[in-house]
């Protein structure tokens, strides 16, 4: 006997998957999960076993998530506990707890790649009843979208409003890059990354801010036009995402934003000429396309 895959019964699928204490399998007829008592084998029939899940598979996945991290500070804290092999399991949910919007993008992983383990082995049973397979799930790339769009709010720059949060985070910013590098390398770095921000004054920046639905400032993108008599270019001053919030899709929601906004006001090119970055920051400008050259980079927005 076949039955539906539905909603409902993934999610019952997924619960009972996690569930170490007992045995279960999908009653056809019902369409509904059931315990079954005594170790009874299901009859594949009508009973069909629910796919397995071990400790050791749900290790795999946090691996795998910890892996796959681009936020610095998470990504060593949740390794570091997946290598101690001692209360991985409590360890890991402790160090999520202290990154809320790390700690969300884990139930979006942990949803979507369970969901595809169940839609596997769904697939497998569909094959042997001759009925026509299942679609993917949605990738990652759309569920951190989707994480951006919902819990953080991004707002056109304004000097007035967001001009003294964009100093206080640049301050931290600084700070970080004097950490970095060894001894006076990080104050020269610094310098260097004050002077780009400096390259125009705040009233004359414009570009997007981030914050979160309480309102902190959580990052920015902006640019100053160029010197006469470059009427169509501007320089990017000032882009960066506080440090707890990196890796979420925030820097990639702010420069789409403030292209998209150049774009409709006739800008043609856009320099972003800071020589300290990270590689992370190389790959996302190379996304849209910017083209790297001698003195940084450099996007066509009419260059189709």
């Amino acid at each position: 006997m076949t039955f539906a895959l539905t909603d409902s019964l993934t999610d019952q699928i997924l619960f009972c998957m996690e569930n170490q204490e007992s045995v279960y399998a999908v009653d056809a007829a019902e369409g509904k999960t059931v315990e079954i008592q005594n170790d009874a084998e299901a009859d594949e029939e009508n009973i069909y076993s629910i796919p397995s899940w071990t400790s050791d598979d749900g290790f795999e996945l946090m691996e795998a998530f910890a892996n796959s991290l681009h936020h610095p500070m998470a990504k060593n804290e949740l390794k570091t506990v997946l290598a101690s092999r001692r209360g991985i399991f409590k360890n890991f949910k402790n160090v999520l707890k202290a990154y809320p919007e790390v700690e969300k993008k884990w139930f979006l992983f942990k949803n979507k790649e369970m969901k595809s383990h169940v839609a596997a082995w769904y697939n497998d049973l569909c094959v042997s009843w001759g009925l026509e397979q299942l679609e993917q799930v949605s990738s990652d790339s759309e569920d951190t979208d989707e994480l951006v769009e919902d819990d953080f709010e991004f707002s056109e720059y304004d000097s007035l409003k967001d001009g003294e949060s964009v100093e206080r985070a640049r301050r931290f910013f600084r700070e970080e890059l004097i950490e970095q590098y060894f001894a006076e390398a990080g104050s020269s770095a610094a310098f260097l990354h004050e002077n780009l921000s400096t390259f125009a004054k705040e009233d004359e920046k414009s570009g997007f801010v981030c914050r979160s639905i309480s309102s902190d400032f959580l990052g920015c993108a902006l640019v100053s036009r160029s010197p006469e008599p470059a009427k169509k270019t501007v320089v990017f001053t000032d882009f960066f995402v506080v440090q707890n919030y990196r890796g979420l899709g925030i820097g990639k929601k702010l420069l789409e934003n403030c292209l998209s906004i150049l774009k409709q006001r006739g800008i043609q090119f856009v320099i972003f000429s800071n020589s300290i970055m990270p590689e992370s920051m190389e790959s996302l400008l190379i996304q849209f396309p910017f083209e790297k050259k001698d003195f940084g980079f450099i996007l066509d927005l009419l260059k189709e």
